[in-house]
């Protein structure tokens, strides 16, 4: 009889091992799901970092245009130099009856004086568009900052979040250098 009793006593015993074990697997499945939806949550804060990211760099490839149409239009005030030296060659060669010295006198210090306001003009345009930029990039990198911190805060029980973070945050980064040096290396 002794032994009948045993044998029920491990048969309970092992039924609540079991219990147990099914009931640890249940929590440990609930904090797997609700770590789950903290990932899905940071991936999506991720993804509108990414996207307001994506909306700075349009907003800087614009910038850029402008500066290179910009250069343009310098380079064709270099081919109006180079018009001016042809009419200063005409000059010598062909004698006073065509442009007399104090006309031509009077061209180029024109022509100088709107080289001089026109580089005056893009170096005071570079300036704002080099501290827009700044501004952006700094303010956008306190904001990401901010929400990591904050992400920090919140998920201090799961570590595995940060370097995930991390590692997106820098391909975010990457990826927006490699358009910009696509940008511009071709000028």
């Amino acid at each position: 009889m002794d032994t009948f009793i045993d044998k029920i006593a491990q048969k309970r015993n092992a039924q609540e091992m079991i219990r147990a074990n099914m009931t640890a697997e249940a929590v440990k499945m609930e904090q797997m799901e609700n770590q789950m939806k903290e990932y899905d949550a940071l991936m999506q804060e991720i993804r509108q970092v990414n996207l307001k990211t994506a909306a700075n760099v349009s907003e800087l490839q614009d910038a850029l245009k402008e500066c290179i149409s910009r250069l343009e239009a310098m380079q064709a005030q270099d081919a109006l130099k180079e018009c001016i030296s042809r009419l200063e060659a005409m000059q010598a060669q062909e004698g006073p009856e065509t442009l007399s010295s104090q006309e031509l006198a009077q061209i180029r210090e024109v022509m100088e004086e709107k080289f001089k306001q026109s580089d005056d003009f893009l170096h005071r345009e570079n300036v704002k568009v080099y501290r827009n930029v700044q501004a952006a990039v700094a303010e956008e990198l306190s904001k990401q900052t901010e929400e990591l911190k904050k992400s920090q805060i919140e998920n201090r029980g799961s570590r595995a979040v940060l370097p995930i973070a991390v590692l997106i945050l820098i391909g975010v980064i990457a990826d927006i250098l490699i358009k910009l040096f696509g940008i511009v290396i071709p000028m």
